[in-house]
């Protein structure tokens, strides 16, 4: 190239390889042949500048293109690699572009995670940008990029979803669940199952706070009646696991127990579901008809779950029900007697229902006959540690992880978080922290939880005078039965705790305990 020009030919080729331009100066500055490149040419002087003596030099501009600048005898060839960059740029967007779509059609998450395995980009499975989950580590994700192969298998966020997980290139990958299908599939296969038995008893309620245990007692209670219930509480308190608790104690233990959400039934379908339809009573009607809740639950108990979301013009025939204890199907003239324990559940004040004009008084006063309010998780801190026990061994069993123990800090951020979503958000937390926790760790710790639980932890003085009280009583109670149980022999007391003797005799100090020989 030092005797003469290059074709275009040659420099296409080169900028072809080079995957952006090629350019050819000349020592006086000439440009003897260039292709892929437009605008401002670089200054040749600052180019031989920057080789100073070395044969080849590569520079990276802010804009992530690469340039090399070689010596050619007296010329200068520079090669960049603009257009490969601009390709996968393009790639890039069209990529995080399709992440709604691909997550509506797969029915779940879907996220780009960088070469680490921590994600960057993620929607919910409706499209919409889901912020909770940037900046996750997934290892599975990790372990894909590392090998730079897809795979498929359970997804660490939902049990019995699936996840895929795409190396699109070396810095970023694709993964997709179908966890909101899944969830679907699974919500109607617990409906099914609420057709066929109630599974909790009151053993299943966890928690010894004063509130928790006046509102067992009470329904307790109400398991040796007949009468009519209305369990109030807010989302995700166990209002459904009192309900089932109250008929397996009752005498209508082995009859139905039958579960009906009437703000998750459309409108127009909640009189035909509750009270059954006869042939021919609408377009599209089973030819026999259909029995309704009521006949189902004949014998048993019907749950009615969130009755503040009953139309208000079928409330004046459920209360016909209630007090004929008959039930008369939709397009039928003929009433059919039923015997059924009526158990109803809010998570809204009836009477300010009332007041408003959306529910009707005198079925209200019909429902409250045994009247069961279940308290906050947030008005019972004091059960968050045996909750958290109680779902750390169902999650370690379901999981197959061996996670035995919560670290002291993340506990803190348990009892001094405020719990909106009560015990179900509890739940949901400690079963993050098991997807999240790393197979073979032995703890759960702060930054294994939700940031949202983690976010205010440190802020609530109670919450931590809470914790600190109970594990104080807790280390209390395990020295002093490790003494009684070692006949008080400090050395074998040390041996059996798995701590050394000057720890012992801190611990023991620090309580009180003159107990060692």
């Amino acid at each position: 190239m030092t005797d003469r020009h290059p074709d275009q030919e040659t420099m296409d080729m080169l900028a072809e390889l080079a995957g952006g331009a090629a350019l050819l100066y000349g020592r006086d500055g000439a440009v003897l042949g260039r292709a892929g490149l437009s605008g401002r040419l670089p200054p040749v002087g600052e180019l031989y500048d920057l080789l100073a003596g070395d044969a080849v030099k590569a520079v990276t501009a802010e804009d992530g293109v690469t340039t090399v600048v070689l010596r050619l005898g007296e010329n200068l060839l520079l090669l960049d690699n603009r257009r490969q960059l601009e390709n996968k740029l393009a790639f890039r967007r069209i990529i995080e572009e399709s992440l709604p779509y691909i997550a509506q059609v797969a029915g779940g998450d879907a996220v780009l995670f960088d070469a680490r395995g921590i994600r960057v980009k993620a929607v919910h499975p409706d499209g919409s940008p889901n912020p909770g989950a940037l900046g996750i580590l997934t290892h599975l994700c990790r372990q894909v990029m590392s090998e730079q192969r897809p795979s498929m298998g359970p997804s660490v966020m939902t049990p019995g979803a699936t996840a895929v997980r795409v190396p699109l290139t070396a810095e970023y990958g694709l993964a997709f669940n179908n966890q909101h299908a899944s969830k679907q599939r699974q919500r109607l296969l617990d409906n099914v199952s609420h057709y066929r038995y109630a599974r909790y008893q009151f053993e299943d309620i966890v928690g010894q706070s004063p509130a928790i245990v006046k509102a067992k007692n009470l329904a307790r209670d109400a398991a040796a009646s007949q009468s009519t219930v209305l369990i109030a509480g807010e989302t995700g308190t166990g209002k459904e696991l009192f309900a089932q608790a109250i008929h397996n104690l009752s005498s209508r233990a082995a009859r139905p127990f039958v579960a009906i959400n009437c703000g998750a039934i459309p409108a127009d379908l909640v009189e035909s579901t509750l009270f059954g339809y006869a042939d021919g009573a609408f377009t599209g009607a089973r030819k026999a008809g259909q029995v309704g809740a009521f006949a189902q639950a004949d014998g048993g108990t019907l749950f009615l779950d969130e009755i503040s979301e009953m139309p208000y013009h079928l409330q004046v025939k459920l209360l016909r029900v209630l007090q004929e204890r008959e039930v008369t199907r939709v397009g039928d003239a003929k009433a059919t007697p039923v015997d059924v324990r009526v158990i109803a559940s809010t998570n809204k004040s009836l009477l300010d229902l009332i007041r408003a004009g959306t529910f009707r008084p005198d079925l209200y006063f019909r429902l409250n006959v045994i009247a069961i309010l279940i308290p906050p998780l947030r008005e019972r801190l004091e059960d968050v540690l045996a909750l958290t026990d109680h779902f750390m061994k169902k999650y370690s069993a379901m999981m197959g992880k061996r996670v035995q123990e919560i670290t002291p800090e993340a506990m803190r951020a348990l009892c001094a978080y405020t719990w909106p979503g009560n015990v179900r958000e509890l739940q949901n937390s400690l079963e993050y922290a098991f997807n999240i926790v790393a197979a073979g760790s032995r703890s759960i710790a702060p930054e294994h939880l939700p940031p949202a639980v983690t976010a205010g932890a440190g802020q609530d003085g109670a919450g931590l005078s809470l914790y600190d009280e109970h594990m104080n009583r807790a280390e209390r109670e395990l020295i002093q039965q490790a003494l009684e149980l070692c006949g008080h022999n400090k050395a074998e007391a040390a041996r059996r705790l798995g701590i050394n003797r000057t720890t012992l005799w801190r611990i023991v100090n620090r309580h009180g305990l003159d107990t060692l020989d």
